[in-house]
C-alpha cells in the first residue's frame, strides 16, 4: 500500500491551491500520522468499509473513509465560514 494514501490527499490540496504537490510547504506527516491513517483504512477495507477520518490541511476538511477515497471539500479563502477552521489568528474583521 505504502505512502498512496498520502499522494492521494497531497495531490488534491495542490490542486485546489494550483501548486505543484512537492511545493506544499506543510507535509501531510506534519498534520496526521500517516502510517496510524493508512493502517486504519486497510483494516477498515477488510470489514464493511464503514468508517471515516476527518482532518483539516491547509484548512480544508479532508475525508478518507474506508475504501480509501478522499473527498476534499473547504474553501480556506473564505475566511469566516463557522469559525472552525481557527489555525490562523484572524486579521482584521
Amino acid at each position: 500500500m505504502g505512502d498512496m494514501l498520502s499522494t492521494k490527499v497531497s495531490a488534491e490540496i495542490a490542486a485546489r491551491e494550483g501548486v505543484d504537490p512537492l511545493q506544499l510547504d506543510r507535509p501531510l506527516y506534519d498534520v496526521i500520522d500517516v502510517g496510524a491513517l493508512e493502517r486504519l483504512v486497510e483494516t477498515a477495507g477488510r470489514g464493511d468499509g464503514a468508517f471515516e477520518v476527518e482532518f483539516t490541511y491547509y484548512g480544508y476538511d479532508v475525508v478518507v473513509d474506508g475504501s480509501g477515497e478522499v473527498t476534499v471539500t473547504g474553501d480556506p479563502a473564505v475566511g469566516d465560514t463557522d469559525g472552525e477552521s481557527a489555525d490562523q489568528p484572524a486579521t482584521g474583521r
